[in-house]
């Protein structure tokens, strides 16, 4: 009975995340999960970043759950980087979202936030009520829609680019968005910018019928525009991360593995 008691408590130690891969520690501040005290787990800067879940959101299951008018807000460091060319700022953003607790706005072509960041000229992702993905930029009041509408389930990853759209410095700039991998993606030449961002919110900007319920599974902050290449690998090492639940199926199941090993002996 000892021996098993001493292996239950073994298994409960054990960790349910991944190391952090490369990508993933060369951001500013990353969340393989999310605790209630929004403490980044990967990243540069992961000590300097504080969250707030904002009123009416919660963490469920390791998951950001934003419900309320008002976003979970990220801050306490620059975000952005000059490159120098044009004295446009580089960033990226990049998470994972379940598309199946995804609730739209219901006010018919209004335009709900997935997350913008905080300046002079702020720039994010938007949706529409019909599901279709939008840029939003000028403090969320202009939104260009991009040719995609997103699935009713499932978990999507989403990565969006400002300043060098190929992350390299070949002269091209605007906005990039990757939608589930790097296949499909969408640029915007004209959406660049010259102001740095000092934070970041998830489901901010939302009013009455253009609030959005919205659940991140993960979120990843960089200060540079990610490569193709960068971003590939990126969601390479987002996807090693278990889920929560067969995370803690897994720890059941090892639980009840250790309990029939004691039953046969």
């Amino acid at each position: 009975m000892k021996k098993t008691i001493s292996i239950l408590c073994a298994l409960a130690g054990i960790t349910t995340s991944v190391s952090a891969g490369t990508v993933m520690d060369q951001s500013l501040f990353g969340y393989t999960k999310f605790s209630d005290a929004l403490q980044a787990d990967v990243g540069s800067s992961k000590e300097q970043v504080t969250g707030s879940k904002g009123a009416g959101n919660l963490v469920w299951y390791e998951m950001l759950r934003t419900y309320g008018a008002g976003g979970a807000v990220f801050s306490g460091l620059t975000m952005t980087q000059n490159h120098a060319t044009g004295n446009r700022m580089m960033m990226t953003v990049t998470m994972m979202v379940d598309t199946s607790k995804m609730v739209l706005p219901t006010a018919s072509g209004s335009i709900a936030t997935i997350f913008s960041t905080g300046g002079a000229t702020q720039w994010g992702l938007g949706v529409r009520s019909s599901g279709k993905l939008c840029w939003m930029w000028g403090g969320n009041a202009w939104g260009s829609d991009i040719d995609y509408t997103l699935p009713t389930n499932g978990s999507l990853m989403l990565s969006m680019v400002t300043g060098r759209i190929n992350g390299v410095a070949d002269g091209t700039e605007g906005a990039r968005i990757y939608i589930g991998g790097t296949d499909v993606f969408f640029d915007a030449g004209g959406l660049k910018s010259n102001t740095s961002a000092n934070s970041l919110s998830i489901g901010a900007n939302n009013a009455g019928n253009n609030t959005l319920a919205l659940a991140v599974q993960q979120l990843y902050v960089h200060n540079t525009s990610l490569s193709k290449a960068e971003i590939g690998a990126l969601m390479a090492e987002m996807e090693l991360v278990p889920e929560p639940a067969t995370a803690t199926l897994s720890l059941l199941g090892l639980a009840c593995m250790a309990l029939r090993r004691r039953r046969a002996a």
